[in-house]
């Protein structure tokens, strides 16, 4: 009897320690895919939003009239798809995506400060697109890259307990995204409509000076 209860325990060791290491090769497998989505999108997140030209459709180009007020008007229409339609769509995107990366792996901050945080980001970096393109990259993938190193050196990171309860939290994240967009989308008209101006009176100063010249 001795003999076959030392076979059981012993079996039941086993038992334990393979259920044990599965679960440890499961924790890392599902925390390597996590870190790996979060990096590919870091990746292309600040390749993406760095460019100062962020939608490169130019419109314009299909402004064949004449008329000068035709002209203007067509102008006017092909400005508003681009900045006012198309790139609060794709800034919602990176935003949202970003917001809610932060949120997973800030697990201390509030909803509130997930969403400053990802919106100071994100119109920081179109802001700095306009100055410097390789400076809005640095400034793009420096936040969320230290976020990722503080959070894996944190205790408690590998739960997955806690990172779903993070994820319920997520909804509530969405329903306040808007107040955070507007700000961004008026950051990059305020820039975009200086850029504007700058050139308009580069032109006229060259303009002027080949009047002189002539």
């Amino acid at each position: 009897m001795t003999a076959i209860t030392e076979i059981i325990s012993a079996l039941n060791d086993m038992t334990g320690a393979f259920s044990s290491r599965t679960n440890l090769l499961f924790i890392l497998a599902f925390f390597t895919t996590i870190m790996v989505i979060y990096s590919v999108f870091v990746f292309n997140f600040y390749r993406f939003l760095a460019k100062k030209n962020i939608i490169e459709l130019n419109l314009n180009q299909y402004n064949q009239y004449s008329n000068p007020a035709t002209v203007k008007f067509f102008a006017i229409i092909f400005f508003i798809i681009e900045y006012i339609i198309l790139l609060p769509i794709l800034t919602f995107f990176w935003f949202t995506v970003l917001s809610v990366l932060i949120l997973i792996l800030a697990r201390e901050l509030e909803v509130n400060t997930v969403l400053l945080i990802s919106a100071a980001v994100v119109a920081s970096v179109r802001a700095t697109a306009y100055v410097s393109e390789n400076l809005a990259k640095d400034l793009a993938k420096l936040l969320p890259f230290t976020l990722l190193a503080i959070a894996i050196t944190t205790a408690g990171f590998f739960n997955i307990s806690a990172l779903v309860a993070r994820i319920s939290i997520i909804p509530s994240l969405l329903s306040n995204i808007p107040y955070y967009l507007l700000f961004i989308v008026v950051v990059e008209l305020i820039m975009r409509t200086g850029e504007f101006i700058e050139s308009t009176i580069e032109t006229s100063r060259g303009t002027e000076k080949e009047d002189e010249t002539d």
